[in-house]
């Protein structure tokens, strides 16, 4: 009370000294009661749970806040720290990545939030990228569990009730219990299964999009019923945040919207959806630039592609038939239950629909179901919490006292046991030691920045720690077309391809313009090991290196640049229709195999730019092989030449005339990337008016009721 005294007086003071300055005292003793509402009991109560909440789990986390690199080499986190790494070389010119097939935009590698602020922090403090991404990582694990506490304090202004919530999802796991395939994954149904998620299987950009989930709940939550200046303004950014952190983050909030509209009620409930449309809207305007249309079509192609999982009629009937019974469920319990209550009830059900029923019934609602179990631990971890304080409101006060004492124990035993866990599975390790490392490094010493096909978990690192551009690469969301899937399917296995097995994997090898391949034998370190048969290309190919079962095999070409001059009768015109009908592939190979000097040569001038020089006759194209995007331009001295692309998806160059042409190659992104600016521009813009609105519209209610 006396420091709230003391800055009354030091305001009145100041008020007195510069009258210029029309501070009213009304308006001091309204910021006093403020701040003296703001520092009450249940406020400071609310805060210490927090804290507490955080301190448990960084105890938990604590060896991701400084180890580099973890035993853990089969996470695809290798791969997200790739792009950080990259993105800070490259931090002025990221328009175009080459290094993962046969290159792409940038914007298509990956939603761009964390890899970019991985990087960004990396070269603010001077950390290795590696040790920046577990830094940032696991200050989402901790955050996860505090940003439920405050969904469900501010949801139901229980405290009690939020604290149950926020330890439930820190120290157990539904998942585990309601499935053994998960449990036996795990080690135990009681052991730390995020923790699992987010080491073992690098899942660290969905990690950080669901620790902002219940936040940006929240805030849309406050924008929609009091439709504040403030809340009106970061409620679109919030929005967006996550869908540029990741995809199936953004999916597993689309679901929590969909449970907080269906946990709606009351006489504004059309006003307060209208504006929740309005808040998406104006959100995807502003990430629109990583969400474009081609964006989103690429990515829904990829996901079904991913694990076989089309959309088709049976598939959307069993959404609308999910969907027909959640609205029952809300006509039936509009009134007779809290709203906090429902939302978590919805949202537990649309995520256990999602991603537990497929282990039940085999019946899958969407692709890659298995990922949204963590939005189902944490819609549960806020379900149960509801059931746990509806029990114990019921029991006697010494029966209180003792449930209180074991859950205390319970939780402490939990924490020790989670904390051991987490350092088991987080242990340090020489990176230097791994073959992904040494396998990594002898492509970068010795193939001269050509690109390579490098196996399995040696693919996912290598660009960790080098450059050298890749046939595959990472991740599923980001392949340009279905072709890549198929010739690394058919490299890999050699299924049903019978003696043709080394031929058919060296005319895609030589199609996508690698120089060298690497392979891995059931006795190596590598973890996937991908090949069927990994001696296949023995006495067939020059063995470059070998380390154990481990083997670097040269793929003998004329020429290893990315142009080449080819006859128009070459072009691949038809994609195959699997990895063996390899026939429209040939004529190209049979050009590349016979090529006769002088050969084209493709030089890099930066990441958007590359210099082409190709000696052509009368009928000859410049076949490059490096992904075909809209934003592709190429001229020859200043006159522009027509870019198309092959059936591979790579691209076709027409010089205007036969000999010497010298070709300047340029990235500069398509009409689409022009337009999305502009509509991100556009919804910066509106966020602004519409928050400027909100507030004159507060100020002008504030005065008519003084």
């Amino acid at each position: 009370m006396i420091g709230y005294r003391l800055a009354g007086i030091c305001s009145t003071r100041m008020y007195r000294m510069i009258p210029e300055q029309r501070i009213s005292i009304p308006a001091i003793g309204r910021l006093a009661a403020t701040l003296r509402h703001r520092a009450s009991r249940p406020n400071m109560v609310a805060a210490a749970s927090m804290a507490l909440l955080f301190a448990l789990n960084a105890y938990i986390a604590r060896p991701l806040f400084w180890v580099d690199f973890t035993s853990q080499m089969e996470s695809i986190e290798g791969s997200y720290m790739s792009i950080s790494r990259w993105a800070m070389q490259h931090w002025h010119d990221r328009a175009w990545f080459p290094l993962w097939f046969t290159g792409s935009p940038f914007d298509r590698v990956y939603q761009p939030g964390l890899h970019l602020s991985v990087a960004e922090l990396a070269r603010t403090l001077a950390w290795t990228p590696e040790h920046a991404y577990h830094f940032l990582t696991g200050l989402a694990y901790c955050a996860g569990p505090v940003a439920l506490y405050w969904l469900c304090y501010r949801m139901t202004g229980r405290k009690g009730y939020a604290l149950v919530a926020g330890l439930t999802y820190s120290l157990c796991s539904t998942t585990t219990i309601l499935l053994p395939v998960v449990m036996r994954d795990t080690g135990g149904p009681l052991l730390a299964r995020n923790y699992q998620v987010l080491v073992h299987y690098g899942e660290g950009p969905h990690m950080t999009a669901l620790a902002l989930l219940p936040i940006v709940v929240w805030i849309l939550d406050r924008a929609c019923s009091t439709r504040g200046w403030f809340f009106v303004l970061i409620s679109p950014l919030a929005l967006a945040a996550v869908a540029l952190t990741n995809w199936p983050g953004a999916m597993g909030l689309t679901m929590a919207l969909i449970a907080y509209v269906l946990a709606m009620s009351g006489p504004n409930w059309t006003r307060r959806l209208l504006t929740l449309a309005g808040i998406g809207a104006t959100a995807y305007l502003i990430a629109i630039p990583w969400v474009s249309p081609s964006i989103v079509h690429l990515v829904l192609s990829n996901a079904q592609q991913s694990d076989a999982t089309p959309v088709n009629d049976r598939r959307l009937l069993r959404l609308c038939l999910l969907g027909v019974g959640l609205i029952a469920v809300h006509f039936a319990l509009r009134r007779t239950s809290s709203r906090g209550f429902r939302f978590f009830l919805y949202f537990t059900a649309i995520a256990g629909a999602v991603s537990i029923t497929p282990a039940w019934f085999h019946q899958r609602l969407i692709p890659q179901p298995n990922r949204f179990q963590v939005e189902f631990d944490m819609a549960a971890a806020g379900l149960i919490a509801f059931a746990a304080a509806a029990i114990f409101g019921r029991l006697p006060r010494a029966w209180k006292a003792v449930v209180l004492a074991t859950a205390v124990a319970g939780c402490c035993f939990q924490v020790r046991r989670f904390g051991a866990y987490a350092s088991r599975i987080t242990a340090p390790l020489d990176i230097t030691s791994t073959i992904e490392y040494r396998m990594a490094k002898w492509f970068d010493a010795h193939m001269d920045g050509r690109r390579v096909f490098a196996p399995g978990n040696v693919s996912l690192w290598m660009n960790m720690f080098t450059n050298v551009p890749q046939v595959a690469g990472c991740c599923d969301q980001g392949i340009p077309n279905v072709e890549y899937r198929i010739a690394e399917y058919v490299i890999y296995t050699g299924q049903n391809a019978g003696s043709r097995d080394v031929e058919i994997s060296l005319i895609w090898l030589k199609a996508y313009g690698a120089a060298a391949i690497g392979v891995t034998g059931p006795r190596s370190t590598e973890y996937i090991k991908p090949y069927s048969n990994p001696r296949k290309f023995d006495g067939l190919l020059p063995e470059l290196w070998r380390d154990g079962d481990n083997v670097i095999y040269g793929i003998p070409r004329p020429s290893y640049a990315l142009a080449h001059v080819i006859d128009k009768s070459a072009v691949v015109l038809r994609a195959p229709e699997n990895g063996l009908v390899v026939e429209p592939l040939q004529p190209l190979v049979a050009a590349l195999d016979h090529a006769k000097p002088p050969f084209a040569t493709f030089g890099w001038l930066n990441q958007h730019e590359a210099n082409i020089v190709a000696t052509v006759a009368r009928d000859d194209l410049v076949f490059v092989q490096e992904t075909y995007a809209a934003g592709w331009r190429a001229t020859e001295q200043g006159v522009p030449l027509t870019i198309t692309p092959d059936a591979l998806g790579m691209m076709e160059i027409r010089p205007t005339h036969a000999g010497l042409n010298t070709i300047r190659l340029v990235y500069d992104g398509s009409a689409e990337a022009v337009w999305t600016r502009w509509a991100q521009l556009a919804g910066l813009m509106f966020a602004g008016l519409w928050s400027a609105a909100s507030w004159r519209r507060a100020r002008i209610r504030r005065h008519s009721e003084s």
